[in-house]
C-alpha cells in the first residue's frame, strides 16, 4: 500500500497548526512554536504540545491513519523584570510560577519535572519527655513526642506544633522552644 500524503496537526496552548505534505522518502519538517497561546500572549515555562503524524493512503483516500505524541515545549523566560526586580543572585533567576531556574550559564532547571524530595529535618525516630529541658540545639537528630503541625515562617523557619511545645527551626539547623502548653 503506498501512501500519497502526510498530514501533521500540532496543538499546544489552545492553538491549532496544520500542515500537510506530498509523501517522499525522509520527509521532515522543524516546527518553530512563537511561544504565543490562542489569545496572542506570551507563555511562560513549560506547555504539552500534542503532535499528531497522519498517514493517507493511495487505497483509502477517506481514512487517514493518525499517531500520536506529546512534546514539552519552552515558552519565553522570565526577565528579572517581572520579579520585582529580585533575582536569586546576579546570574540565576527563579520563576516560581512556572517552577524554572534560570541560571547564568544558560541552563535551565525545570523544577517541576524534578522527582518530589522528602528529607528529615528533625526527630530521630525516638520520642522525648513530655517536659523537655533539653529540646533547644540541633534540629537534626532531636527528639519528637507528637508532632501534630507544621507551619511556615517568612524568614524560612519551620514551626512545629508537637504535642505540648511549638518548636521554631531555624533556616540554620537550630531549634529552640517557642512556647509550652501546661
Amino acid at each position: 500500500m503506498l501512501f500519497i500524503q502526510v498530514h501533521l496537526m500540532v496543538a499546544v496552548v489552545g492553538r491549532l497548526f496544520q500542515k500537510w505534505f506530498p509523501a517522499q522518502p525522509n520527509l521532515f519538517y522543524t516546527f518553530i512554536w512563537d511561544k504565543t497561546d490562542a489569545y496572542g500572549q506570551r507563555v511562560y515555562g513549560l506547555s504539552e504540545a500534542v503532535v499528531s503524524v497522519g498517514f493517507e493512503y493511495e487505497s483509502c483516500l477517506d481514512l487517514i491513519l493518525w499517531e500520536k505524541r506529546t512534546a514539552i515545549l519552552q515558552g519565553y523566560e522570565l526577565d528579572a523584570s517581572n520579579m520585582g526586580g529580585w533575582t536569586l543572585d546576579k546570574h540565576h533567576i527563579l520563576d516560581v510560577q512556572n517552577g524554572i531556574l534560570y541560571k547564568g550559564n544558560g541552563e535551565n532547571i525545570f523544577i517541576s519535572q524534578q522527582p518530589p524530595v522528602i528529607s528529615s529535618i528533625m526527630g530521630n525516630g525516638r520520642r522525648r519527655s513530655i517536659s523537655c529541658p533539653s529540646c533547644n540545639g540541633q534540629a537534626e537528630g532531636n527528639k519528637l513526642l507528637a508532632p501534630l503541625a507544621l507551619a511556615c515562617g517568612a524568614d524560612g523557619s519551620i514551626f512545629v506544633g508537637d504535642f505540648n511545645y511549638i518548636r521554631r527551626i531555624f533556616p540554620s539547623g537550630n531549634v529552640t522552644s517557642v512556647m509550652e502548653l501546661r
